[in-house]
């Protein structure tokens, strides 16, 4: 079973196939469909960016919101292809990111040298990976993650937990996590505190070596900053200001959606709890050499995901999603093998029980995705057709206004789509919102429609028969209101989750 010298690098280049054959022979609405909604809004400043229109989403209003690294990998993507084979071309540059992740993976099973337990704690991880909130193929910033935080822990492990490793090549691998997702700064914190506390005991030169590390990501990110301020106005992005907006105690729904997520097939995978349970067993066996160190920097992993969702849940009143949960599955992966190497000889038996399982998983959910309309994707599939049916209302051209679900129906309109939730909006738009200003905003932008994509029927509005209010954004933050009226409703296209994108005309009379 294990001739293969690279089990899991076999195993991920089965999966990439299967994955990639799934966008390039389904329908384009299905292709669609096989993307996080988000995933839209990288894909629509890419495209901006590769035509030469800047930074923007919406061709009117310039944004940073987005992690800076996956932006600059996708504008290659845009420049050369768009339509369904940009659509492909991003699941092959992710394919080789899992494929180049799952080879990382096989290079920790050599260090540990314990490939087969490694290949076992791994497959929670490529199952959700491919066939559950697909971290690697959802086209968001979450498979780049995944690699670089991989590629930082073989060179923890090959190093001695850092003890021999060079500073600043260590210091340069850890700007590459944080420049492909930002809040990773706080898993970096704590592995930079656990490698000097080691090297400290270890007798070893501990403050130099420290302050080498810091110097490519203290330099890196403060130009990133002076960038940000001077293009944009504002030093970090506006993704996470609109987060922050409105924050009112702690959102304990985060917390418990950490150890419940990620979400596979419409179920509670529970992987946040099992990581726990997973890491604290993996820490307690004290294994000796490689095993020991992946487990801890598995630990360091875990504490860095919760921490970070603990910050969500007291600075932010929003809900998060999958991509925000990705740390549990790669938490079992390092922890794990310390674990499992107490019943090293039952292992084989598990991996190719595994092995079924992750095949089967994945299979199903790419037939699922060819098939289409699973009620996941069923507003993403349908961004394409939506789009079409608004871009043929009158006036043509008309900029519209929506929040929550506007990432493929922005990019796939003609219309400029201001972004209520602010996420890749501008920051005179956070300012609008904190002062109560965003009907001026809208009407100095020419906004002629409003659009929802919810099952939401609104307050009635006092005073104006016929007439409801809604309030917005939706998910969280500084709560204004849109006024609309049931004699403005031009377009109701009902999905088969049970909600509707519905477009109304907007009349700034009623929203002042």
């Amino acid at each position: 079973m294990w001739a293969p010298v690279h089990p899991v690098t076999a195993l991920a280049g089965a999966l990439a196939v299967l994955r990639l054959a799934v966008v390039v022979f389904a329908s384009y609405p299905a292709a669609v469909g096989t993307f996080d909604d988000d995933a839209f809004y990288y894909f629509g400043i890419a495209r901006h960016l590769a035509d030469g229109a800047g930074s923007t989403f919406n061709g009117v209003d310039p944004t940073n919101g987005y992690h800076p690294l996956w932006l600059l990998v996708l504008v290659p993507v845009f420049l050369v292809a768009n339509g369904k084979t940009a659509l492909v071309l991003v699941t092959v540059v992710s394919a080789v990111l899992f494929v180049l992740s799952a080879r990382l993976i096989d290079r920790i099973g050599r260090l540990t040298g314990r490939p087969v337990p490694v290949f076992c704690a791994a497959t929670p991880l490529l199952v959700t990976g491919t066939a559950g909130p697909l971290f690697w193929f959802s086209g968001m910033e979450t498979g780049l993650l995944l690699f670089s935080l991989l590629w930082l822990a073989t060179v923890y492990l090959r190093t001695n937990g850092f003890l021999t490793a060079n500073p600043v090549g260590a210091g340069a691998l850890m700007t590459v996590v944080v420049l492909a997702r930002l809040d990773a700064v706080v898993t970096l914190a704590l592995l930079g505190v656990l490698a000097l506390a080691e090297r400290r005991r270890a007798g070893l030169p501990w403050l130099r070596f420290g302050l080498r590390m810091l110097a490519v990501p203290a330099v890196v990110l403060s130009c990133y900053v002076v960038v940000n301020v001077v293009l944009f106005g504002t030093a970090l992005p506006v993704s996470g200001q609109a987060k922050a907006l409105g924050a009112n105690g702690i959102n304990a729904g985060d917390i418990a959606q950490f150890f419940a997520a990620p979400v596979v097939f419409g179920r509670a995978s529970m992987l946040g709890a099992l990581a726990v349970v997973v890491v604290v067993g993996a820490l307690l066996v004290r294994a000796a050499g490689a095993l020991g160190l992946a487990a801890r920097f598995g630990a360091v992993v875990l504490a860095g995901g919760v921490l970070t969702v603990v910050y969500y849940a007291v600075t932010s009143s929003w809900q998060l999603w999958s991509w925000y949960f990705s740390a549990a599955p790669l938490a079992i992966a390092l922890a794990g093998p310390a674990l499992l190497d107490r019943w090293a000889g039952r292992t084989r038996a598990l991996a190719l029980a595994l092995l079924v399982l992750v095949l089967c998983a994945t299979s199903v959910a790419g037939i699922r995705s060819v098939a289409g309309g699973s009620t996941r994707s069923a507003f993403t599939e349908a961004g394409p057709r939506v789009a079409a049916e608004i871009d043929a209302l009158t006036p043509p051209g008309a900029p519209i206004a929506m929040g929550d679900r506007a990432g493929s129906v922005g990019y796939h309109s003609d219309r400029p789509l201001i972004h209520l939730e602010g996420l890749v909006n501008s920051a005179a738009y956070l300012d609008a919102l904190a002062a109560g200003t965003v009907p001026r905003f809208l009407a100095e932008r020419g906004v002629a429609f409003y659009a929802r994509g919810d099952d939401d029927p609104g307050r009635p509005a006092p005073g104006l028969p016929g007439c409801v209010r809604f309030g917005e954004p939706q998910q969280g933050g500084v709560e204004f209101t849109i006024t609309v009226c049931a004699a403005d409703l031009v377009l109701d296209d009902p999905l088969s989750d049970g909600t509707s994108y519905r477009v109304w005309r907007y009349r700034t009379s009623l929203n002042r």
